[in-house]
C-alpha cells in the first residue's frame, strides 16, 4: 500500500469511537489509587496492587495475540468489551483492604490488556501500511483523549456522589464500547487470514529485530504508569484538591500533536521522532517534580503529552513494520505487553521509592528511565543503519 491509500474510511472511524469509549472507561480507572487510599492502602499498596494485577495481564498476553489471529477480531472485540464493562461492577462490593480488592483488580487489568490489544490489532487492519504512523496517531486521539476527560470527570463524582458513582460511570462507557463492536462486520474484523506460522526468516530473528523496540516500550511504559498512577496520589499529598489540570494538559496536548501533526510524524521517520520524544517525556516526568510551583502542573503535563503523544504511534509502527501481516496480532500483544511490562516492573518500584523517599526522587528515577529509552533508540538507529 501507499500513501495515497485512503485512510478515514468507515471502518477505520467504527475503530476509533469504539476505541473512544472503551478508552473512557479505562481512564476513570487512573483514579483507582484515591480508592486505595480510601479504603486504607499506602503507596506501596498501590505499587504492589497494580504491578501484579500488570503481570498477570502480561502473561497472558500473547494468548490473546493468538485468539485474535485465530478467533477473528470481532469476537475477541465483543467478548472483552463486555467483561470489561462488567468488571467495574465488582468494586462495589469492597469497603476493605482484603483478597476481594485483589482478585477484582487482577480481573480488570486482564480485561482490559486484552482490549487495548484488541484495538490497535483491529486499527492495523484497516489502517494501510504507507500511512501506518499516520494512522496509529488519529487512532490513538481516541485513547489520549479520555486521559484528560476521564479523570477530570471521574474527581467530579467521587466528590459528589462518592466512589460507587465512578465506577457505575466507567462500566457505562464501557457498556457502550461493547454495543458500538457489535457493528463491526465480520469480514471487516476477522479478514481471511493464513494460518499463524513462524516468518520465513525464523522467529530468532524477529524476536532480535524486535528486542530494541520492546525494551524502550518498557521504559516508556514505566513513565506513563508513573504518571497515571501516581500523581494523583501526590497532589494529595501537597494538598492540591485536584490533578485534573496535569491529565487535561496531557491529554489536549497530545490530541493536538496527532491531529496537527499526523502526517510530519510518518514523514520524518521513526528513530527521528522518536529519540527527541523521549527526551521531553522525561523532561515532563522530571517537571513534576516541581508541584506545587505555579504553572507546573500544566507544563509538566504538557511536556508528558509532547512525549507520549509522538512516542506511542511511532514504537508501535516500528513493531508492526518489524514482523509479517500474518503475525501482526502477536507482535501487536507483544508491544502492549511490553507497556504494560514497564508497569508490571515500575510501579512497585515507583510504589517503594514514594513510601521511602518521596514522590519527587520516584519521579526523578522514571525521568532517568526514559533517558535510558532515548540511549536505546540512538543504539537501534545505528544498528539498523
Amino acid at each position: 500500500m501507499t500513501t495515497t491509500d485512503p485512510l478515514y474510511t468507515r471502518a477505520f472511524w467504527t475503530a476509533w469511537v469504539i476505541h473512544f469509549t472503551g478508552a473512557m472507561s479505562h481512564a476513570m480507572f487512573v483514579l483507582f489509587p484515591l480508592y486505595v487510599l480510601h479504603l486504607g492502602g499506602d503507596e506501596l499498596l498501590i505499587g504492589l496492587l497494580l504491578g501484579v494485577s500488570l503481570a498477570i495481564s502480561v502473561l497472558l498476553r500473547p494468548g490473546v495475540g493468538l485468539l485474535l489471529d485465530r478467533l477473528g477480531r470481532r469476537r475477541v472485540l465483543v467478548s472483552a468489551s463486555l467483561l470489561n464493562a462488567l468488571s467495574f461492577l465488582p468494586f462495589l462490593l469492597v469497603d476493605r483492604i482484603g483478597p476481594l480488592l485483589w482478585t477484582f483488580t487482577i480481573v480488570h487489568m486482564v480485561l482490559g490488556g486484552a482490549l487495548f490489544a484488541s484495538y490497535f490489532t483491529y486499527a492495523a487492519d484497516v489502517i494501510p501500511s504507507g500511512r501506518r504512523v499516520e494512522g496509529l496517531a488519529i487512532f490513538g486521539v481516541a485513547g489520549m483523549a479520555p486521559n484528560g476527560l476521564g479523570p477530570a470527570l471521574g474527581e467530579v463524582l467521587i466528590a459528589r456522589l462518592g466512589f460507587p458513582s465512578l465506577f457505575l460511570a466507567a462500566a457505562a462507557f464501557g457498556l457502550a464500547s461493547c454495543l458500538l463492536a457489535l457493528l463491526v462486520p465480520p469480514r471487516e474484523a476477522g479478514r481471511e487470514r493464513p494460518p499463524v506460522r513462524p516468518p520465513a526468516s525464523g522467529g530468532r530473528t524477529l524476536l532480535s529485530s524486535l528486542l530494541p523496540v520492546l525494551a524502550a516500550t518498557i521504559l516508556f511504559g514505566a513513565g506513563i504508569n508513573a504518571a497515571f498512577f501516581f500523581v494523583a496520589p501526590f497532589t494529595r499529598d501537597l494538598g492540591i484538591a485536584r490533578a485534573a489540570p496535569f491529565f487535561t494538559a496531557y491529554a489536549a496536548t497530545t490530541v493536538v500533536l496527532r491531529i496537527v501533526g499526523r502526517r510530519i510524524l510518518g514523514r520524518m521517520g521513526t528513530h527521528r521522532v522518536a529519540i527527541p520524544a523521549f527526551a521531553v517525556f522525561a523532561l515532563g516526568l522530571a517537571g513534576i517534580c516541581l508541584f506545587p510551583l505555579p504553572g507546573t502542573m500544566v507544563l509538566a503535563g504538557m511536556a508528558c503529552g509532547a512525549g507520549h503523544g509522538s512516542l506511542f504511534p511511532v514504537l508501535n509502527a516500528l513493531s508492526v513494520s518489524r514482523a509479517p501481516a500474518h503475525l501482526h496480532g502477536i507482535v501487536i500483544s507483544l508491544h502492549t505487553a511490553s507497556l504494560d511490562l514497564g508497569g508490571v516492573l515500575g510501579t512497585p518500584i515507583c510504589g517503594a521509592i514514594a513510601r521511602a523517599y518521596g514522590y519527587r526522587t520516584m519521579f526523578a528515577s522514571v525521568a532517568f528511565g526514559a533517558l535510558i529509552g532515548l540511549s536505546i533508540m540512538l543504539w537501534d538507529r545505528v544498528r539498523r543503519a
